[in-house]
């Protein structure tokens, strides 16, 4: 018996050494080994479950880690554990559960109380997460994540001074971020703007396969530049020209001396901003792109409508807005009188057009650009003018699925011909590798733009199984990326 526990006991050992120098399958291998001997050793099962999450396993690692507290309850890590597996399958309820357990163990469990920040951020309930963030900090006043939490926070409430403060505290300790690939294919360096505005990455650069070295440009010096890990190929993840400002410089003096391929060059995102984006179009027949003026947050209230071609309904957001967050319509002089502003570097104002079909319903159509080509994504149609997608009652009503799906199928075919070319147009005028278009098709067949730029989500529909029906197309979109990336480092 004593030889077989010390058996169990150096298998354990040798698959958290494998484990740190990051031969993870091998690791796995010495923890089932040690489980085989000893089936009942917690422990094993906890790490062989964290081995297996590290390689993208996730239902494998739910189930271990399950296991591991069948046989101790109060193992408070493997709550924690579990709970990270869970917000990565995006069943955030169930991890806050699992961080919530950890702490009834350990009160004083800072990473499961950043944890919890985290997946009530994700959650957009900004209460707890500010209240979960700031616990861990007052227990570990180092952790990035934690500052990077309250900072989006902060940012959000519009308290734009303090939300500088919690970012300059989390990336002046840390500017250089490295996620190893357990398969690795390429290693891909992200240039990052520390606030909002950066691509969604996580399905464009799997993280099984595309090792990532993330770059906080606006905390970047020449010693990082000189010192970065060896890489592949550079990705501009700042996507929002409005973002991009305070890093203009320092990635301009990054890329000259550049010798790896780069993908969204700064200069095709710049053109994105909404402002310029009806003089970038204008030339392209069959487009229609409202007007929209960038202005000074300190007195639009009270020039808006004395600018030459504004006129009510105006749509005003603040600056770094996306996907209809604080977007407003204002029908009336008195709206205007009574909005309450945000705290913003700028504001954005868009003559409103009607887009209602024929039939009485709104759609927004999104097109994704790999290189240049059109990919459909997806097609929201509802009764309401700011359609999003979950609110506009596509899970509900199959006649909407079907509409998607024919365009998904036929994207010309849906849209005709002559809206398809114009969308065609506006991905080679975009010229950027990534990046999509926000529209609607209007009864006489042109585009009515709403927004084009990198900062457009694609993500794979895992819960509902009635959109499972996307997935395909939307695969297509990973895999021409994934090809886009073989080609430029191929070439290079």
């Amino acid at each position: 018996m004593q030889h077989q526990a010390e058996s169990v006991l150096a298998l354990f050992n040798l698959g958290n050494a494998l484990q740190q120098r990051g031969s993870l399958e091998e690791a796995a291998a010495c923890y089932r080994q040690a489980i085989a001997l000893d089936p009942d050793y917690a422990l094993a099962h906890n790490n062989l479950a964290v081995a297996l999450m590290a390689q993208g396993r996730l239902d494998e690692a739910v189930a271990s880690f399950a296991q591991a507290l069948l046989l101790a309850p109060d193992y408070a890590e493997a709550h924690n554990n579990l709970g990270v597996a869970l917000k990565r399958q995006k069943r955030l309820d169930e991890a806050i559960a699992c961080y919530h357990r950890a702490l009834a163990i350990n009160p004083g469990y800072a990473k499961a109380m950043l944890n919890l920040g985290s997946a009530y951020l994700l959650k957009k309930d900004y209460a707890p997460a500010l209240q979960w963030s700031q616990a861990s900090l007052a227990i570990d006043p180092d952790q990035v994540e934690a500052n990077q939490n309250i900072a989006a926070i902060m940012l959000e409430a519009g308290r734009l001074d303090e939300a500088q403060q919690y970012r300059d505290r989390a990336y002046r300790k840390q500017a250089i971020f490295i996620d190893l690939a357990p398969n690795r294919k390429r290693t891909v360096l992200l240039l990052w703007a520390a606030a909002k505005g950066n691509v969604p990455i996580e399905f464009l650069f799997p993280a099984q396969t595309n090792t990532l070295i993330t770059w906080m440009m606006e905390y970047a010096t020449e010693d990082q530049a000189r010192s970065l890990p060896n890489y592949d190929l550079v990705f501009n993840a700042i996507g929002d020209s409005d973002v991009a400002g305070p890093t203009t410089a320092t990635v301009a003096r990054f890329l000259l001396d550049c010798r790896k391929p780069v993908l969204n060059h700064p200069a095709a995102v710049a053109r994105t901003a909404r402002n310029q984006i009806p003089a970038l179009f204008a030339p392209i027949a069959d487009t229609l792109v409202p007007l929209t003026l960038r202005l000074d947050p300190k007195d639009f209230k009270k020039r808006l409508l004395t600018l030459p071609g504004v006129r009510l309904p105006v749509l005003v957001r603040p600056s770094g807005s996306h996907g209809g967050d604080h977007l407003i319509k204002l029908e009336s002089e008195q709206e205007l009188t009574d909005l309450v502003a945000w705290n913003a570097d700028c504001y954005y104002a868009t003559n409103y057009h009607d887009y209602r079909s024929d039939d009485g319903y709104f759609r927004k159509y999104r097109m994704v650009f790999i290189d240049r080509q059109a990919y459909p994504y997806h097609l929201a149609i509802g009764e309401r003018w700011l359609l999003h997608y979950e609110t506009a009652g596509m899970l509900g009503e199959a006649w909407k699925r079907a509409e998607e799906a024919m365009f998904l199928e036929d994207p010309g075919g849906a849209i005709g011909p002559q809206a398809m070319a114009a969308v065609e147009a506006i991905g080679r005028k975009l010229d950027l590798d990534y990046c999509g278009l926000d529209f609607s098709v209007l009864p006489d067949g042109r585009v009515l733009v709403f927004e084009a730029n990198a900062t457009m989500l694609v993500h794979p529909e895992a819960g509902q199984d009635v959109l499972h029906f996307k997935n395909p197309y939307i695969q297509r979109i990973f895999d021409a990326f994934d090809a886009l990336l073989t080609r430029r480092i191929s070439a290079a």
